[in-house]
């Protein structure tokens, strides 16, 4: 064996020369192939070659060989083949050589300007051969421009970081006047023939098309604002999105999404949509709106006298409600929608392979003047002209889609999403230009998806889907004390009726974990939850016996063997089989303790109770994941509700009583934080402090509420400073001290053993009452022989005092020396 090894090497050695000497011929061919395909000369050969040795340079222009097409098809063959191995190695030999800059995009623009001078009668249509030959370039050169700006995110994060370079060079060079104009003028010569359009015509507008979503794709390197002039040289987006105003493409692709709903525009919908998500790529709506805006849509003012068949507003269809109620809707399939099973899910849940992208960038970037001044006018046309068809017509394809996770569909619900954001923030907009996406069955699809991708962990595809249904909560508030009011009333009255919708917030503020999903993420679910709660109690408040469909489990008895433990044969064996059927918890299921013949689901209707729905959210998970909030700056405001509703509201303050929550409730008090509602959330964190300081003062009361001791010396000495200097937290009516003079009063007995499911009890219980079975007060009057009276004063008194502990006890509460970490 050490005798072969040589031998092996060598002969891999051997291998290793025969691949790159053959990779070294391969590029040679390609080469050569690029150099077939024109090169500069001199626009007056001529002149040029009887002065040779003038001072200035003569005026060079492209040339195209005669068998550039020859070349340009070979290119294409050699990509498609280069597809098959790894590497990539012909896309990058031609990224290096620049052949898109240098021959391609010049060989494109004189043909394409062959067929423009032809088609518009500036030379003579007898020159068949010549026209022939100038459309099989440009088709050639279309593909080309295709392949080589298709996007790199399905292949490897390497393969990515050797293209990108490459690929924002291909960006500069498309924000080319001349480029964009033969591009957008070949696509609308050949869209202006309707439906005489051949098949190869068509394909040439879909490529076209597909050339301008891969450009804007491209994403531009992320500069900070200070950047100057090294932000204004590296962005180019901007610059395109201007190319682009300038010659008119984004009115092109303006008017055909406003026509998307037609049969023929089927194949172009998920492009356009790609298109104009690009055109706002990682703009965010706030940005739109930097300056003042009372003239922002001044640019489509005029089109508001003319009547369009897109503006399907002011109640095109009646239906009436069934209480003398009429109802304006918009379009044939809500007529026909029935009002019934609004949140059914899909019978089954289809997952693609994963890309490991995300369907939709919000790292936010800095836009010029300029660029915000052309965001606006295409937000306000598309607003008015585009928005209902379009967004219409895609929420039906992805009704119809075969899988329910996909890479279109949280695209989508961003997309409409982020218009209905605009639409909210500018009062000029009339709410029947998004009233598409506030219809029933659509917003029936949106929670579906949601409910799917939260099924599926799927949380990147989740947030798009969140802010759609934020924003549409927030237009359906909008509709009230307007004439579109009934509509907004039955949108809302399916929501709250169905109980899997109202399940689901309660859920989302449970499914945070910090390895999994981001603090952005968070915020995101706090948004949402809070805008749900105000609209669903502001709606509960305008309703007298509002119910609700509930899925509940039901269990069968099991039916008993004749004979079996003594039973005689006189019992009726029916007689089991036939009683009444018991609800059941989920964690019944499978407790052998339960006999049961089999689990039945039906639903129920019952009453609404707006207290009882808010203290679902009062729960450890919901705790734990607010508690990763409290570290400004963040949106606090939308945190302090949920916070005080779990504390106060449902009276479980002991559910903070958690080391790591304690310690981030402490990053409150430092006073370099400033953020909305500091005071009131420093309020409640004080008085959660005293809530925690009379329990942990007690063993008995410590092992029933599950408290932790804090093990940081430090961390108790800053909590009992500020507390003895502070009257912070006692503005809001205590509970553990009123619960202790409840018992006290009611005469409570001796103290027992700590119940160590009490916890888990109380937050299933209905009432939510906090589980006490032993008090403090009851403990330390049987220690010392007082009476009951005595150790409740004592109790009260403690609490008023703001829970004074000696500092020589702190040993006691097992702490650390000086663990502090935050």
């Amino acid at each position: 064996m050490p005798e072969s090894e040589p031998e092996f090497m060598h002969t891999q050695e051997e291998d290793n020369a025969a691949v790159s000497e053959e990779i070294a011929r391969y590029r040679n061919i390609v080469l050569s192939a690029c150099s077939s395909l024109g090169n500069m000369q001199p626009k007056d050969v001529a002149a040029t070659l009887s002065s040779p040795a003038r001072d200035s340079p003569p005026a060079m222009h492209y040339v195209p060989s005669k068998d550039c097409l020859g070349s340009l098809k070979d290119i294409k063959r050699y990509i498609q083949l280069d597809e098959q191995g790894e590497g990539k190695l012909v896309l990058q030999w031609l990224g290096e050589w620049s052949i898109l800059e240098r021959d391609i995009i010049p060989i494109f623009i004189i043909s394409a300007k062959t067929l423009l001078d032809t088609a518009t009668g500036l030379k003579p249509e007898d020159n068949g051969s010549d026209d022939d030959q100038a459309l099989k370039i440009v088709v050639s050169c279309v593909e080309l421009f295709v392949f080589l700006t298709w996007s790199m995110d399905s292949e490897t994060e390497e393969v990515k970081m050797q293209f990108i370079r490459i690929l924002r060079s291909y960006k500069r060079a498309f924000a080319n006047d001349e480029l964009i104009f033969c591009l957008l003028a070949i696509a609308v010569m050949y869209m202006k023939r309707g439906s005489a359009l051949s098949e190869k015509e068509w394909m040439m507008v879909k490529g076209i098309l597909y050339v301008f979503r891969n450009i804007l794709a491209i994403p531009d390197p992320l500069v900070s604002p200070s950047s100057g002039v090294m932000a204004a040289q590296i962005e180019v987006h901007d610059r395109l999105i201007a190319v682009l105003e300038k010659q008119m493409a984004i009115d092109f692709f303006l008017t055909l999404a406003s026509s998307a709903d037609q049969r023929r525009m089927k194949d172009l919908r998920k492009t356009l949509l790609d298109i104009v998500y690009y055109l706002f790529y990682r703009v965010p709506v706030t940005a739109l709106f930097s300056q003042q805006q009372d003239t922002w849509f001044k640019d489509s003012e005029h089109h508001r006298s003319k009547s369009s068949r897109h503006n399907n507003f002011g109640g095109v269809y009646a239906v009436s409600t069934g209480e003398g109620t009429i109802m304006p809707v918009f379009n044939a399939r809500e007529v026909l929608q029935p009002f019934a099973n609004l949140f059914k899910k899909r019978a089954k849940v289809q997952k693609p392979k994963e890309t490991g992208q995300a369907p939709v960038d919000r790292q936010w970037r800095t836009v010029n003047a300029e660029s915000i001044s052309v965001l606006r006018r295409i937000a306000a046309v598309f607003i008015e002209s585009c928005y209902n068809p379009f967004i219409g017509v895609l929420f039906d394809d992805s009704r119809s889609g075969v899988t329910v996770v996909d890479e279109f569909t949280p695209r989508l619900l961003y997309m409409a999403a982020y218009f209905v954001d605009i639409s909210l923030a500018n009062s000029a907009i009339e709410l029947g230009c998004t009233c598409t996406l506030v219809q029933t069955h659509t917003f029936g699809l949106v929670m579906r998806h949601a409910s799917s991708y939260v099924e599926l962990k799927e949380w990147n595809r989740l947030e798009p889907a969140m802010y759609c249904i934020q924003q549409i909560l927030l237009a359906l508030s909008k509709m009230r004390r307007t004439k579109l009011e009934s509509l907004g009333d039955n949108v809302l009255s399916n929501l709250f009726y169905d109980g899997d919708a109202l399940d689901l917030f309660v859920q989302l503020c449970r499914v945070y974990k910090p390895t999994r999903t981001s603090r952005g993420f968070l915020e995101q679910v706090a948004r949402l939850t809070e805008t749900f709660l105000d609209t669903l109690k502001g709606y509960a408040e305008t309703k007298v016996g509002m119910t609700v469909k509930k899925r509940v489990k039901k269990r069968v008895p099991k039916v008993k063997k004749d004979g079996e433990d003594g039973q005689g044969d006189d019992e009726d064996p029916d007689s089991a089989a036939n009683a009444e059927a018991m609800e059941i918890d989920d964690e019944d299921i499978g407790d052998e303790s339960k006999e049961v013949e089999d689990i039945e689901e039906s639903l129920v209707e019952r009453d609404f109770n707006m207290k009882q729905y808010e203290t679902a959210f009062a729960v450890s998970d919901v705790v734990k994941a607010y508690s990763h909030l409290l570290a400004p700056p963040t949106s606090m405001e939308y945190v302090f509700p949920m916070l005080y509703r779990i504390a106060v509201t449902c009276q479980r303050p002991h559910l903070f009583f958690k080391k790591n929550i304690m310690m981030r409730l402490l990053l409150l008090f430092d006073d370099q934080y400033t953020y909305p509602r500091r005071s009131e959330v420093i309020e409640l964190a004080a008085w959660i402090f005293r809530q925690y300081l009379t329990v942990i003062s007690s063993p008995a009361l410590t092992n029933q509420f599950k408290a932790e001791p804090l093990n940081n010396r430090m961390a108790v000495e800053c909590v009992l400073a500020f507390l003895k200097r502070s009257g912070m937290g006692k503005a809001i009516e205590p509970v553990i001290t009123k619960h202790l003079l409840k018992l006290q009063a009611e005469g409570a007995g001796d103290v027992g053993s700590p119940d160590k499911d009490a916890d888990d009890t109380a937050d299933a219980d209905e009432k939510h009452s906090l589980p006490l079975v032993g008090t403090a007060a009851t403990a330390t009057a049987a220690a010392t022989g007082g009476s009951s009276s005595t150790s409740t004063s004592g109790a009260v008194n403690s609490y008023a005092a703001g829970v004074e502990i000696n500092e020589d006890e702190l040993d006691d509460y097992g702490l650390d020396d000086f663990d502090f970490d935050f």
